[in-house]
């Protein structure tokens, strides 16, 4: 576990070229408008999918997690995009993507408290 608070969590949807380094992924997150230092998360997949590197820090430094997947490769149904790109994920998915678990999400659930819903008993007004 890192010791980081994760405020958000994105997945970068175009090829990057897993030689470059700290920096150079860190570029790559500002250029998706992701701010590492301040609790974001960005998650970068080689394009033949058998790693992953996840880049996030705090107001003291950063940290570059590197998975790969040996005999095999992630199975997440991932379609990269030709122009820097990302998507936001949840914590949990991002769990899912470091332990190589299969997963496709076809509909997210509604939050129980969202804006503009009453709950029952309540009265909403005008």
């Amino acid at each position: 576990m890192l010791p980081v608070t994760i405020r958000r969590v994105f997945m970068a949807q175009h090829r990057i070229d897993f030689r470059k380094q700290l920096n150079g992924l860190l570029a790559e997150a500002y250029g998706l408008g992701a701010d590492p230092y301040d609790g974001d998360c960005v998650l970068f997949v080689k394009k033949d999918r058998t790693q992953l590197r996840a880049l996030v820090g705090d107001a003291v430094g950063l940290y570059m997690v590197s998975r790969r997947f040996e005999g095999g490769r992630l199975r997440t149904l991932l379609s990269f995009t030709e122009k820097p790109a990302a998507v936001s994920i949840t914590t949990a998915e991002l769990s899912l993507l470091l332990e190589g678990a299969t997963f496709t999400v076809h509909k997210r659930a509604r939050r129980c408290l969202d804006r503009g819903v009453a709950s029952p008993g309540t009265q909403q007004l005008s």
